[in-house]
């Protein structure tokens, strides 16, 4: 599936909250998105359709970068968006002067583990209680990508 990838704007926040509300166990509130779209590097994935279907938050300090949330609009899944989202990330918008991606992922969340080993990503460590959930806590796995990898 091909879909343009482009910054976020404030008019994308109601939607952005929608996804994320349906995407995380523990979603950011609506305050947290609003604080990250101005202070950190926020994109959205437009489908064919003109969707919106899914976006990143990526805080970037010297030559890394570190994916601090990213989902996709659950209808649209399935579809390959995700990968191609941080692909494109990774790839085309933020590979200048980048030369290495962190990121956490819950350590239950089989998926995204899967789609970033696929990516060149490697786990690095544990990150004990790092979750907060509905179950209580919960570790993730700290992961890391030298840009080019994948």
């Amino acid at each position: 599936m091909s879909a343009l990838l482009r910054r976020m704007t404030a008019a994308d926040l109601p939607e952005v909250f929608r996804i994320e509300q349906t995407s995380h166990p523990s979603p950011w509130p609506m305050k947290g998105l609003q604080e990250s779209l101005q202070q950190h590097h926020a994109y959205v994935l437009v489908t064919a359709a003109g969707e919106l279907g899914g976006f990143a938050f990526v805080q970037r300090i010297l030559d890394e970068a570190h994916l601090l949330d990213i989902a996709i609009d659950p209808s649209l899944r399935g579809q390959g968006l995700g990968r191609e989202l941080l692909r494109r990330l990774m790839d085309e918008e933020l590979a200048d002067g980048i030369s290495i991606w962190f990121l956490e992922v819950r350590v239950s969340n089989q998926a995204a583990i899967s789609l970033y080993q696929s990516l060149g990503y490697n786990e690095l460590s544990i990150r004990r209680n790092y979750y907060d959930g509905p179950d209580g806590k919960e570790d993730a796995l700290l992961m890391a990508c030298s840009t080019g990898l994948g």
